[in-house]
């Protein structure tokens, strides 16, 4: 008789013991900053997954989104800083221009949010991320220097989706 664990024993045995970091996230999927709640849908995804971004106007007035450079950014080793470099080429192309802007911004009233969908690269590397929105004016400028961020999540190379 052997004396070897059935494989989904053994594999069950294998993630309990990993406790809670093993896999999941540091923290919620959700996070608020400069009256945005940015929210992401999973707390794993692997290269080329589609993440489900909701970002949801907590303030008393009116909030204007820049959908040109939302952008999921990670980072190896959660004691250093994620980029929160503001870049609307990202997806509003390199000769995109304020009016460019203007017309691509989402505006979100007291209460309401907006979900949109970013797909990490086929070569994210393996670490934790989070999603930047960045806070525009009525005039297409930045409001804010810094992003409004999601919570943190994995991604690892063999989580599909």
């Amino acid at each position: 008789m052997s004396r070897r664990l059935p494989m989904p024993v053994l594999a069950a045995a294998l993630v309990l013991s990993c406790g809670e970091d093993a896999t999941g996230p540091t923290a919620s999927l959700c996070a608020t900053q400069h009256g945005l709640e940015v929210c992401v849908d999973r707390p794993e995804y692997g290269p080329s997954g589609s993440i489900a971004v909701t970002t949801r106007n907590v303030s008393g007035a009116p909030v204007f989104k820049d959908s040109c450079a939302t952008k999921a950014v990670g980072v190896t080793n959660l004691e250093v800083e994620f980029e929160a470099l503001y870049n609307p080429r990202l997806h509003c192309g390199p000769a995109v221009e304020k009016a460019d802007i203007v017309e691509r911004m989402v505006e979100l009233d007291p209460g309401e949010s907006a979900t949109e969908t970013l797909r990490l690269t086929s070569f994210a590397f393996q670490g934790w991320y989070r999603v930047n929105v960045w806070i525009l004016d009525s005039e297409g400028n930045l409001a804010v220097e810094t992003p409004a961020t999601s919570g943190i999540f994995r991604v690892f190379p063999s989580v599909s989706g």
